[in-house]
């Protein structure tokens, strides 16, 4: 049986800015919700959208002049009642970390607040798909979630100051990988041999939204040997 995704609360930040609100929670029922209704905006209003930015749970809509939401409320039901709205996910892809002590700068503090061996800190971050709900603040960094709530950590109440390339840290509920040295709060649990930005690439970032990732463990050896492969 198809679920009817509800329409989502509307606001108008301005008379050409409008926003729309689902349930405030980062999940991927509230993804897929998010990411349909852009593709949805985008279809309906064509020429007088000028851009939309969807976020985890709110689409902002830039238009030309002012849009009649109760039509939009009507045609958002009518679509889903006529045809299934695809999910939105597109590739799945398989992440290597290394977990090594090298790597792990925050290792001890996530055991401590856990309460987990490293061992099996290691199990529930790989034990599980993660989506990409956003990319942001850095260029091509990933927001995965949801993370398994064993793994809730708070994030550093003081930032580092640089935090290398393809460290992969964990936050909160969600899980991400730096693509650029850069500072940070995240804990950090592991790095992988992968580049996740190439600004002089065809294709600049690794991930996409709604991109499903798999995260597994490579030793210290596989890690060099990966990375002097230039993956």
């Amino acid at each position: 049986m198809q679920t009817i995704i509800d329409f989502p609360h509307s606001m108008w930040i301005s008379q050409q800015t409008i926003r729309f609100a689902f349930h405030e929670e980062i999940s991927h029922a509230n993804f897929h919700a998010v990411q349909a209704f852009n593709r949805f905006l985008t279809k309906q209003l064509r020429h007088n959208l000028i851009e939309s930015v969807a976020s985890y749970h709110t689409v902002t809509a830039y238009v030309k002049q002012q849009v009649d939401v109760d039509l939009l409320r009507r045609q958002w039901l009518e679509m889903q009642v006529s045809t299934a709205i695809a999910d939105g996910t597109n590739r799945l892809l398989k992440i290597p970390v290394c977990y090594d002590e090298e790597f792990a700068l925050d290792r001890q503090r996530v055991m401590d607040y856990t309460g987990l061996s490293f061992e099996d800190i290691k199990r529930l971050h790989m034990s599980k798909s993660y989506y990409v709900y956003l990319i942001g603040f850095l260029p091509g960094f990933p927001y995965l979630g949801e993370l398994d709530a064993k793994l809730f950590v708070p994030r550093l109440k003081s930032p580092r100051a640089s935090v290398s390339a393809s460290s992969v840290g964990v936050g909160g509920g969600q899980t991400g990988i730096y693509p650029v040295d850069s500072p940070g709060g995240w804990n950090i649990i592991g790095k992988t041999p992968f580049n996740l930005f190439d600004a002089n690439g065809k294709e600049p970032f690794l991930f996409e939204l709604g991109d499903e990732v798999q995260f597994y463990e490579i030793t210290k050896q596989q890690f060099w040997e990966m990375k002097s492969k230039g993956v």
